[in-house]
């Protein structure tokens, strides 16, 4: 936490270096470094280092500066005014393990600052590749079904296939559209009329 914080300071300082005195900079950086300590002292997971991700964000973002910004200003004796003219419109800065990055625009292009791939997210060891192993398989003979050896197995199968056509019928739930019902009584209707 001790270094992202630092590389975090100095990017500010360096922003803020030309506008202010050297004295009163590095006092405003000592009393931020504290300030960034204290509030993320039971925010930083480096097992998860992306949860928190916007707890730990620092902003200077529609036109309001960030409280932790305000209260190192205050604790320095400097209006936070002055820092607020300084820093860069629409800038966020993210403070989180092993990284810190920023971006300037509500659109613009995120930078980072600092990375450290040896103990973060991106220090990934390489896998072994996956080697391919071919299947063995056995040849299967499709063939068509086999037909009916004698009557009874075609009369049994006939008087399947009608018990199968009559137990759809019976158990399907199908309703008529209200066309369907209109059609089939006037066609009942026309039938009794020929009669």
């Amino acid at each position: 936490m001790k270094l992202e914080i630092a590389q975090a300071v100095e990017f500010l300082g360096r922003l803020l270096q030309p506008k202010m005195e050297s004295d009163l900079l590095l006092v405003y950086k000592q009393h931020l470094s504290l300030s960034l300590h204290q509030r993320f002292q039971d925010h930083w997971d480096t097992l998860q280092p992306l949860r928190g991700n916007a707890y730990r964000a620092i902003s200077n973002f529609n036109g309001h500066l960030d409280p932790v910004l305000i209260l190192a200003a205050t604790s320095a004796a400097i209006t936070p005014e002055l820092i607020h003219t300084h820093l860069p419109r629409d800038f966020v800065l993210w403070i989180d393990p092993f990284s810190v990055a920023y971006r300037v625009g509500d659109h613009g292009n995120i930078m980072t600052l600092f990375e450290d791939r040896s103990r973060g997210r991106l220090g990934v060891k390489a896998e072994p590749p996956l080697t391919f192993v071919p299947r063995v398989s056995t040849p299967v003979r499709i063939s068509p079904p086999n037909s009916p050896n004698s009557k009874q197995e075609a009369t049994e199968a006939a008087t399947t296939a009608v018990i199968t056509a009559a137990a759809v019928k019976k158990y399907s739930i199908h309703q008529s559209s209200p066309l369907a019902i209109h059609a089939k009584k006037d066609e009942q209707k026309q039938l009794v009329m020929v009669n």
